[in-house]
């Protein structure tokens, strides 16, 4: 919600340069959900160029305390946009490819209408007056604006917090206009704490001795409560470990000694505050803050229906980005827009950045995060190729290891790929557990038309699938499996990754429930190299497969052909209903098939499962 706002001189470069703002002028009854206006005006700013065709449009959507100004060096009072860092040429946002539009929101008081605005009808300032918001009231006054550019579709649009609240509603309310969005640090609905807090941030400001009910001037402003509820309100936008390591405990002491009244004695925490309210007064507004915050309590896309029932119209491609320090809007928060929206078989990621500084990390220059955002506009560029080449080159000594490494990856991925690819049938569901970095449902999308979902934990891997435009889920794959209704996919696979599960057994149980079908693929330790090295040696083989000693190594579980068989018999036993399929083995080359006692000659199993 914080939005800092950043200095520079005159002199100080800015790849967007010198920009002004514009006023567009709504001059109809608007009708708001809790009112209406005689007409509204809206400050905005664009940056980059309209294409001939109109489809590269992107709305940034600002936070709570934001405003129009994104990007570039405001040409009046010098001051470089709060997400400059963002937007512009060659930047995630980037300018060159894309025309960005960046309005203050209705309701705002940095040159939209709002409660500091003048009534036509009065001739006085709304204050009080301006009708109760809501975030569907901000959506449709941008609505107007984008109508007034002569924009018919945005190809996405892209907020934080605040911010990342309007753009699920955008896509709520416009379902065939949006056509992606980036819904960053934002939640469904506030929780009871947010709620809490955001009340006595307001209480603070109608306690103040000059808010006389909203109707004050700027000669008698309820300053000392709107500094308050700032200070409030930036407690949560930073985490514990962020507050700890830039403040701890630490006083500010004049002169080296303790002043002998105790309460100027500060502690940095304390002034660090108090500069952050005072700072916020010379530029925002109390009946402003009233309104926004208060508009933000009653977002609700959950209510008596629940979040699948909102969401159900939802056409546009979607990336939910929560932050693992966040406790203002959670990550489980954030999880759970997308994760309804993968229920219903809507084209949504989630993926979690961990981060330090809490529910303001969206607003730092963050390689991460941003390489994020550029992937899921502009897909994978040769940078990405070349940045995963490097990585995985770093896990090598030597160029010809590299090289043979790499060769019996790909051996590997075609071993899998091809056996799963011949079992899916055209137009099929699959969901990918421990999907890596999207390759399979990549390949599967191109050639059999199929709609896919991936699961992982690792980041890295996660925002491979976004640059291939594969749908994923960042995260546990228990969460995954049990926020998704029964049958609800044709195929579950597990592609050599239940070795790294706990309690593997009864998350391929689970998958049988969400899948009418699992293929599980595994490496035999019972291949007969394994068993004579550990004959020879008393120790584990250390190969392509096993690249690690045990002290170093992630997988958990080593299991066998004949274990494997052993587990699914005693499910029978237990009446569990399900059946195994087709069976594929292949050698310790991965390349060639073999039947014949599977368990000590087949380097590689394959299985189908098929619940009845």
């Amino acid at each position: 919600m914080n939005s800092p706002k950043d200095k520079v001189k005159e002199s100080t470069d800015s790849e967007i340069g010198l920009v002004s703002p514009r006023i567009f002028e709504y001059k109809k009854r608007f009708v708001m959900t809790h009112g209406e206006l005689p007409s509204f005006c809206i400050k905005y700013e664009t940056y980059g160029k309209l294409n001939k065709e109109g489809t590269n449009a992107i709305l940034v959507c600002h936070a709570l305390t934001g405003d129009h100004h994104v990007a570039g060096i405001d040409k009046e009072n010098k001051r470089k946009g709060w997400w400059d860092h963002a937007v512009g040429p060659g930047k995630a946002i980037d300018t060159d490819k894309y025309f960005v539009i960046c309005s203050n929101c209705l309701g705002a008081c940095q040159g939209s209408t709002g409660p500091t605005s003048i009534n036509p009808l009065t001739g006085e300032p709304y204050g009080m007056s301006f009708p109760d918001l809501s975030i569907k009231d901000m959506v449709c006054a941008q609505k107007h604006l984008l109508d007034h550019l002569k924009i018919n579709s945005l190809y996405s649009v892209v907020g934080g917090s605040m911010g990342g609240m309007q753009a699920l509603q955008w896509v709520v309310e416009f379902p065939t206009f949006v056509e992606s969005a980036i819904i960053i640090a934002a939640t469904p609905q506030h929780s009871a704490q947010t709620i809490a807090f955001n009340e006595v941030g307001r209480t603070s400001i109608k306690r103040d001795l000059h808010w006389n009910n909203g109707d004050y001037d700027n000669n008698s402003r309820p300053e000392a409560g709107l500094a308050v509820a700032r200070m409030m309100a930036h407690i949560t936008y930073l985490s514990d470990k962020v507050m700890s390591e830039k403040f701890g405990r630490e006083q500010m002491i004049a002169n080296d000694e303790q002043d002998e009244d105790l309460d100027k004695n500060q502690f940095k925490v304390e002034s660090y505050l108090h500069y952050q309210g005072l700072k916020f007064v010379d530029r925002f507004d109390a009946n402003t803050y009233l309104k926004l915050t208060k508009a933000l309590d009653r977002f609700d896309l959950v209510g008596d229906l629940g979040l699948d029932h909102n969401l159900i119209n939802v056409s546009a491609k979607i990336m939910v980005v929560g932050f693992t320090s966040d406790w203002l809007y959670t990550p489980a928060q954030n999880r759970r827009i997308a994760e309804s929206l993968q229920r219903l078989s809507k084209n949504a990621s989630y993926l979690e950045i961990d981060h330090d500084y809490g529910h303001d990390s969206f607003l730092l220059k963050s390689y991460d995060f941003l390489r994020l955002i550029n992937l899921f506009l502009g897909g994978e560029n040769q940078d990405e190729i070349t940045r995963l080449d490097e990585k995985k080159s770093t896990r090598v000594n030597n160029r010809s290891e590299v090289n043979r490494v790499n060769n019996r990856s790909e051996v590997k991925k075609e071993a899998d790929l091809k056996v799963i690819s011949d079992w899916v049938k055209k137009g099929e569901k699959v969901l990918d557990l421990g999907c890596g970095r999207g390759i399979l449902l990549e390949h599967l999308r191109e050639t059999k038309n199929v709609n896919g979902l991936g699961v992982d934990y690792d980041s890295n891997k996660a925002a491979a699938c976004i640059s291939r435009g594969v749908d994923v889920y960042q995260g546990d794959i228990r969460n995954a499996l049990s926020m998704l209704e029964d049958n609800s996919f044709d195929w579950v696979v597990f592609s050599r990754m239940v070795e790294e599960l706990p309690e593997p057994g009864q998350i391929i149980l689970d998958a049988l429930r969400v899948g009418k079908r699992v293929a599980v693929s595994f490496v035999n330790h019972g291949y007969w190299r394994n068993r004579l090295h550990f004959s020879k040696y008393g120790s584990r083989i250390t190969n392509d497969v096993y690249r690690q000693n045990w002290q170093k190594s992630y997988p958990r579980n080593h299991l066998s052909v004949k274990e494997f068989e052993s587990f699914c018999v005693s499910l029978k036993v237990q009446e569990k209903s399900f059946r195994v399929g087709r069976k594929v083995f292949h050698r310790g080359n991965w390349r060639t098939e073999c039947s014949l006692l599977p368990n000590l000659r087949a380097g590689l199993a394959i299985y189908e499962l098929v619940g009845d």
